[in-house]
């Protein structure tokens, strides 16, 4: 293995910090490595020196066509050969990044997972003159169930990983609480992996909830209250709201205090999205209002506010938007906007991920009869489904060893699907339901919280803040003299409920302990469970 602070400072032109040093020479050294770490903590150098430092070819997996092109500049403008392979290149600019591969000349190929199921790239990669020495899996959360974006594309990960003849995985996410990243390291079957968390904490962030009048109707109320945050708040801004014509409102009403601003969601054509956007990094525009369709990937330093009109799904997503703010070290604002009734929302999208039964039944039905190479396309034409159900369901077969991913689009049967994966499919859809409840309580009960913020929001992570923070609205509402609460951290100590069973224990106090649950997933429960009986320490 190479010197890898050696390769940072001839490579990049500085030296690595500390757990990026830790990450890269895991994976320098070949071990398969699992890295958690915050926003802006510099995930692409990671691999880049990892990658030189094994020599031969390494293949990094990004998501957006957005992202790879910031990263093959990235590479390209320090005299690294790179290429970039995905369906936006005309066909002589894939036809020569294929031709590099195979000829050996490039160290890095970025590409997104759906091109792992093309015969021809995968073919250039597996059959160039380079070995392949390293797997880079970019936004790795993507990869798990738990996560609130999941992409199937990402299942055939371990598979390829396989038809290269096993090069070491780095798996990278600034986001993955303790079940997300066991869901990561398990689906990538990773072998005895190094797990590398950095603290999750921002220091440079305020936490701040506002409640709305609840005299007025719910949309002029978010709308009012948002508003009012956002004239006291710095910019550059991001606001999130929760539906596409949540955004438009927005937008429309921070026009008219003068703001240069724009909605950004996926209703928008794609062209517009992108003007959007590089307006945004040029400082042309205040404020972009957008769902959770903006943001992968945005490295706008400066980023002053993020303000939420609503509460996410998840503390997960929560945690990953704000992030977005103070990249550049400078005080950043985080401010949640709540109002009870919108809970209806993420409520609303939650539901909408379980997969019918009447549409389950008749995928299964499809693939019962099915044998060898499946076209989902044609399952979903034969079953009367459409053809994004198809694929979700599938993605659960999958997941349960009924079937074993192909092409893009494609399932492998080798043997007769059963009847039984219909109810399989189904008990799976319901636990899944439940977890993702669980979430959006939990992302309640931050908005509700008299604690600090910080210590809720960090437990949630697993990881142990001494409250008070001090730079968190309930902090400062609160008193200077008397106890201050101070969650302990469970230190991944098992506990057993007696009707939701094994859980990992994240956080305990005086007042509440906050437990994760195999089967139910987060819950917040009074000390009293240790005294009746209801839980007890493994």
């Amino acid at each position: 293995m190479s010197d890898v602070n050696a390769i940072a400072q001839s490579v990049l032109g500085f030296a690595l910090r500390p757990v990026q040093l830790q990450t890269a020479e895991a994976a320098a050294a070949g071990r398969d490595t699992l890295a958690v770490l915050p926003t802006g903590s510099g995930k692409s150098a990671i691999y880049q020196v990892a990658g030189l430092a094994r020599g031969g070819l390494t293949v990094v997996v990004s998501p957006l066509v957005a992202l790879q092109r910031d990263q093959l500049r990235s590479l390209t403008g320090r005299q690294v050969a790179a290429r970039m392979v995905n369906s936006g290149l005309r066909h002589a600019e894939r036809a020569e990044a294929l031709q590099a591969i195979r000829d050996g000349v490039a160290d890095f190929v970025l590409l997104g997972p759906e091109q792992l199921a093309n015969e021809e790239t995968l073919g250039a990669i597996s059959g160039g003159r380079r070995p392949v020495t390293l797997i880079a899996v970019d936004e790795a959360h993507l990869i798990s169930q738990w996560g609130h974006d999941f992409r199937p594309d990402y299942l055939r990960l371990a598979d390829v990983a396989d038809a290269l003849g096993r090069p070491p995985l780095l798996a990278l996410t600034a986001t993955a609480a303790p079940p997300v990243q066991a869901d990561i390291t398990r689906r990538l079957r990773m072998t005895e992996p190094a797990v590398i968390v950095a603290g999750f904490d921002r220091p440079n962030l305020s936490l701040a909830v506002r409640l709305t009048r609840q005299d007025l109707p719910e949309a002029q109320a978010i709308e009012d209250r948002t508003v009012e945050v956002m004239l006291g708040q710095e910019t550059p801004a991001l606001v999130y709201a929760l539906t596409h014509a949540h955004c438009e409102q927005l937008t429309e009403r921070l026009r008219l205090d003068a703001y240069k601003v724009e909605a950004y969601h996926a209703g928008v054509p794609a062209a517009e999205r992108g003007r959007i956007q590089d307006a945004f990094f040029a400082g042309e525009l205040d404020v972009v209002v957008a769902t959770s369709a903006f943001g992968m990937g945005i490295d706008k330093p400066d980023i002053r506010t993020v303000v939420h009109a609503g509460v996410p799904g998840s503390l997960d997503e929560y945690y990953q938007e704000v992030g977005r703010a103070g990249r550049d070290g400078h005080p950043g604002a985080a401010v949640l906007v709540h109002d009870s009734r919108a809970m209806r929302i993420p409520r609303l999208l939650a539901a909408r991920a379980r997969v019918p039964a009447g549409t389950v039944t008749a995928v299964v039905d499809q693939l019962e009869t099915a044998h060898g190479q499946v076209a989902l396309a044609d399952v979903a034409k034969a079953a009367g489904v459409s053809h994004t159900a198809a694929q979700r369901v599938a993605a659960e077969l999958i997941e349960q060893h009924f079937l074993s991913p192909a092409g893009h689009d494609e399932v492998t049967v080798t043997t007769p699907v059963p009847s039984s994966a219909r109810d399989a499919v189904l008990a799976s859809g319901d636990r899944r339901q439940t977890i993702l409840a669980s979430q959006i309580d939990t992302a309640r009960h931050y908005a509700e919280t008299t604690q600090c913020r910080r210590a809720e929001l960090l437990a949630y992570f697993g990881e142990h803040f001494p409250a008070p923070c001090g730079n968190c609205d309930n902090d400062a509402a609160a008193p200077p003299p008397g106890p201050t609460w101070s969650p302990a951290t469970g230190d991944g100590t098992r506990v057993t409920h007696k009707y939701w069973g094994s859980g990992l224990l994240l956080a305990r106090d005086e007042h509440e302990l906050s437990v994760l649950f195999d089967s139910v997933g987060y819950r917040h429960l009074t000390p009293a469970v240790l005294t009746n009986g209801l839980l007890t320490f493994d």
